[in-house]
């Protein structure tokens, strides 16, 4: 069952808020600073990288719920996101350039749900590995996506 209206509201203020969330913790920070590059817990990403791996995991939610709108329950595949940190550079991405292609891809992900007709809402896919979600499901482990990695960021800022 789809969220109420105003729930489906705020996921979605929440969802299109994360960019400037993060844009203002970051701001001011030049791109060559090496505060970029800490990596204060060797098995997370540094800050460089947890930027390129949110502007590049945004086309990636978009094909998924076009695909869950359009099509009858989907097969949604799993992405090698460690084959991805290496194919796309993650370590020399510019980080300031990162943030814009999160915020655009953020726009349109945020305008495409807010397109949605309610009953869409409750439309599956199968996520390989994970199981069936709905698009709302979805829409909220993406907002659950961004908290973890907001948390990340102020971490390594206090570290």
């Amino acid at each position: 069952m789809a969220y109420p209206a105003a729930a489906r509201s705020y996921l979605l203020k929440a969802l299109a808020g994360t960019p400037e969330v993060l844009a203002k913790l970051l701001d001011g920070i030049d791109g060559s600073d090496p505060v970029w590059d800490l990596r204060p817990d060797p098995d997370r990403f540094t800050l460089r990288e947890v930027l390129a791996h949110l502007a590049d995991w945004e086309p990636i939610w978009k094909l998924r719920f076009e695909r869950m709108r359009d099509e009858d329950h989907p097969l949604l595949e799993s992405i090698d996101e460690e084959q991805m940190v290496i194919d796309n550079d993650y370590a020399h991405q510019d980080p300031i350039a990162s943030i814009e292609r999160y915020r655009s891809g953020r726009a349109e992900l945020v305008a495409l749900l807010a397109s949605l007709d309610e009953p869409v809402w409750d439309k599956t896919g199968n996520r390989e590995f994970v199981g069936e979600l709905t698009v709302q499901m979805l829409a909220s482990l993406i907002q659950s996506h961004d908290g973890y990695h907001l948390h990340q960021v102020v971490q390594w800022l206090d570290a």
